[in-house]
């Protein structure tokens, strides 16, 4: 049984999909808009119908959804999903508990280090293939630095390496198509862009690498962050309600921290301006 007939015969109602539909109905385009997708447009629109059909997921019970992002569309799903396509392939064969592993490499069943493990590991079996096909999720290509990623790093990595074990394992069902905990990062604000007017030959100033934190005439960006900058940056910590600011810092700053002490002042601006940038979203946000 293919993808598509398990589409046609799961799926009951006005909304069902059929394995011979070539294009959305009247009843289907207007619970499609109420989903938030009218804007798309009609080629991404079908083929997000070619991808429901093919994967047996339905859109109407959200479990397939098209998300915007730069102008570009892009179709996600839930790992319960791919958990759901891989159960319905007769090759599937399980899978592996998921590892963890730290700056020294040593992969370890369980994670109790009180930093995000560096990386996550999971192996999906196929009875028709001699060796599993094994996802490896890094967790500075992967980390949102939102809470559930400060508060559950190891498992939302984890997540992030079986989707990518079970796309491997399972090309023709999954090409394409990516979880909502692997796109996270990239729904994330990025801090500020901001653009300075400068006079001939005119020198950038510490204020405009750190967006107002004054620190001494033509210091080293390299070097250990000022007292200044420390006294704007843990203010804002604060007001941010941040508990685990160590992991927070290794995930903006795609590195790991494991003392503010080891920041330097390039590393503080980057920190200050997501911080600002987040604290601006809040309250832009609450007028709204």
């Amino acid at each position: 049984m293919t993808s598509t007939d398990i589409a046609t015969t799961d799926s009951h109602g006005t909304l069902a999909l059929s394995g011979g539909q070539t294009d959305w109905t009247p009843v289907q385009r207007a619970a499609l808009d109420h989903l938030g997708i009218a804007s798309a447009p009609a080629g991404d629109q079908q083929v997000f119908l070619h991808v429901a059909q093919r994967t047996g997921l339905d859109p109407f019970a959200k479990q397939l959804y098209m998300i915007e992002r730069g102008g570009k569309w892009t179709i996600q799903t839930a790992i319960d999903g791919f958990r759901l396509i891989a159960d319905r392939r007769p090759e599937y064969a399980g899978q592996s508990d998921p590892e963890w592993c730290g700056d020294d490499g040593v992969w370890r069943d369980f994670w109790t280090g009180t930093k995000p493990p560096v990386a996550a590991r999971i192996r999906v079996y196929r009875s028709d293939w001699q060796q599993p096909a094994t996802g490896v999720a890094m967790f500075s290509e992967y980390t949102a630095g939102n809470s559930m990623w400060r508060g559950k790093p190891a498992h939302m990595l984890a997540k992030c390496a079986e989707a990518l074990a079970l796309r491997k394992a399972f090309p023709n069902d999954l090409s394409g198509l990516y979880t909502d905990d692997e796109m996270a990062h990239v729904d994330q604000p990025q801090p500020r862009r901001r653009t300075v007017i400068q006079a001939e030959a005119a020198p950038v100033t510490a204020a405009d690498i750190t967006g107002g934190t004054p620190i001494p005439q033509g210091a080293d960006v390299d070097a250990r962050m000022t007292k200044p900058q420390q006294g704007k940056l843990f203010a804002l910590l604060r007001e941010a309600d941040i508990d685990d600011r160590n992991a927070w810092a290794s995930g903006v700053l795609s590195r790991d921290i494991t003392s503010y002490g080891q920041l330097t002042v390039a590393d503080a601006a980057a920190l200050i301006n997501r911080l600002e940038f987040e604290q601006d979203d809040e309250e832009a946000g609450g007028q709204s």
